[in-house]
């Protein structure tokens, strides 16, 4: 069965190969056809380009050919005639006899010919015409003084005139007839086609309208701050010593101070009138330099002045009055003196320069409960250090004020300590289990110390009457520590005459506490905190009027003195 199977098998495979192979040579063959047809279209059309197309190009290249043959013969022949002295005579002739045979050549070389001079000369248009504009020739007193873009140009050479005239544009003269006339009138324009490099700017035709006008006029430089014309100066050298001097009384010894004047500085080379108000010396412009624009401005404190309202007065923030007097405080008396603004220099000087500063990094305070302690207290385990850090800033000063502080960097020195601080979770379990006055429980006052050595009345021997209860504890009650009986508010704590260090709680329902006489620096609370039952508040101790160290304990209801004892058991 296997043995027919595989026989099958066998046949199959020989049938699919055999037809597979005929299949394929069948397509093919099919491919070939259209590849043979296009192969024979493009010969057959290389063919009738070259015999119809390309026959033009074949006989003018033979003609030319031709005519190159015949030019070296006919040279010889046109040498010979210039001896003769007929060579014109001769060329003509050769031209017309080959200008009828070469025809065709002479037509081909200048369809080539004529295009590439035509583009050659289009260039050479385009080139010219890249460099040319149209512009505006400027005629001023019958003479073209140059040529502006547009009028404005001239407005505003016309204003840079009147500025170095120390003039205003009304100015005018009185001519020789008699005449009034503006110094320096308006201009004619006519559009001219230029090149770009005869444009001028408003500072050339500034200078040609000086030279063109009646005033007697020299070559100077002129010093501008922010735009504004101060004077000319003949000698530009001697400028700039005068500035330069400025700037070395603020030089510094410090490698990364830049020293600068806040105003833009300008020097302008050109025309100006030679009179005294417009040209001056060195003297002269060190003397303006060193003026000054404004003076400092003081205000005088009246009656019922504030800082805050003074500083509202004249439109500025009281940080801003604070930072101009720094010795200034908020307390302010009539007849102060306090300062608004600083004098202000003609020319200030900046400096800025980078320094470096120490700030410190606050420490955490960080809290570990423990059962150690009892609720309220605390101890300090690992005291707590402050980082450093190094901090680097780019500061600008104005003549000697520091006016701004920009941070460039900032760097850590040493990294702040943790302060670790335990705080007690043990609870105080002295209570009396006695019932107060109105169903409360108030908790035995003291650790450790039950002993009550003097009790809540009329004492013996005549010392009076007792508003509380003194407890001890036999052997030494210093250091025992004491607790709120009830929760409630701290009302007082501090030193209380007589009682010495007391302590006062208010508690619900007109009910109040008070503990006299504890150790000095024990107290543990502050009026106005709020504290809980059993919160530890202070130590036995004996200050304040006492023959021995206890705790003089004493309750009250609605302000009146009741016995401890009737509220608390041991």
């Amino acid at each position: 069965m296997f043995e027919n199977i595989y026989n099958q098998i066998y046949y199959i495979g020989i049938q699919t190969m055999r037809y597979g192979k005929r299949f394929f040579k069948g397509l093919w063959a099919l491919m070939l056809k259209p590849l043979k047809t296009i192969a024979t279209l493009v010969f057959t059309l290389f063919i009738l380009i070259d015999k119809f197309a390309l026959k033009t190009f074949h006989e003018i290249v033979n003609e030319i050919k031709d005519l190159v043959e015949d030019t070296r013969k006919v040279s010889d022949k046109l040498t010979q005639a210039k001896v003769e002295g007929n060579w014109f005579k001769k060329f003509s002739a050769y031209v017309k006899k080959a200008n009828l045979r070469y025809r065709k050549a002479f037509v081909y070389v200048l369809n080539f010919a004529l295009p590439i001079v035509a583009f050659v000369i289009l260039l050479n248009v385009a080139t010219l015409w890249a460099d040319t504009t149209f512009a505006l020739e400027v005629n001023y007193n019958d003479k073209t003084i140059g040529y502006v873009q547009n009028e404005e140009v001239y407005k505003e050479a016309r204003e840079l005139a009147f500025d170095r005239l120390d003039i205003s544009a009304a100015s005018s003269v009185v001519t020789d007839d008699g005449k009034e006339t503006e110094l320096i009138g308006e201009a004619q324009y006519k559009i001219k086609a230029v090149k770009l490099s005869q444009i001028n700017d408003a500072s050339e035709i500034c200078d040609k309208l000086i030279e063109n006008s009646d005033s007697k006029i020299t070559n100077a430089c002129g010093i501008y701050i922010d735009n504004q014309f101060v004077c000319a100066v003949k000698n530009e050298t001697d400028a700039l010593s005068v500035f330069d001097s400025i700037l070395a009384e603020h030089e510094t010894d410090e490698e990364n101070a830049v020293v600068s004047f806040v105003e833009n500085i300008e020097y302008v080379q050109g025309l100006y009138p030679d009179n005294e108000s417009t040209v001056k010396d060195a003297a002269f412009l060190s003397e303006k330099l060193n003026s000054k624009k404004s003076e400092a401005r003081y205000y005088t404190v009246q009656a019922g002045d504030t800082v805050s309202q003074i500083a509202q007065k004249f439109g500025m923030k009281s940080s801003q009055i604070f930072n101009l007097n720094p010795s200034l405080k908020e307390n302010i008396y009539i007849g102060q003196q306090i300062l608004l603004s600083n004098e202000v220099n003609f020319l200030r000087v900046q400096t800025t320069k980078t320094e470096t500063r120490r700030v410190e990094i606050p420490y955490k305070t960080v809290e570990i409960k423990t059962d150690k302690l009892y609720i309220g207290d605390k101890k300090t385990v690992t005291k707590g250090a402050n980082g450093v850090q190094e901090v680097t800033e780019l500061v600008t000063y104005i003549d000697g004020v520091r006016v701004s502080t920009k941070e460039v960097s900032r760097t850590t020195i040493s990294e702040p300590r943790d302060q670790k601080v335990q705080v007690g979770t043990k609870k105080n379990n002295y209570s009396s289990g006695a019932i107060v006055s109105g169903g409360g429980r108030l908790l035995w006052p003291t650790v450790g110390a039950y002993s009550v050595s003097s009790g809540y009345g009329r004492r013996n021997f005549g010392d009076g009457w007792h508003a509380g209860i003194d407890i001890v504890r036999p052997g030494g009650s210093t250091g025992c520590t004491v607790v709120a009986a009830e929760s409630g508010t701290v009302t007082f704590a501090g030193w209380y005459g007589s009682g010495g260090n007391t302590v006062i709680i208010k508690h619900s329902g007109g009910l109040s506490t008070m503990y006299n006489h504890m150790r000095n620096g024990s107290l543990r609370v502050y009026s106005g905190q709020k504290v809980v039952r059993g919160q530890a508040i202070g130590q036995i101790g004996a200050t304040g009027f006492v023959t021995g160290a206890h705790l003089h304990f004493e309750v009250k209801v609605n302000g009146r003195n009741v016995n401890p004892m009737n509220y608390l058991k041991r």
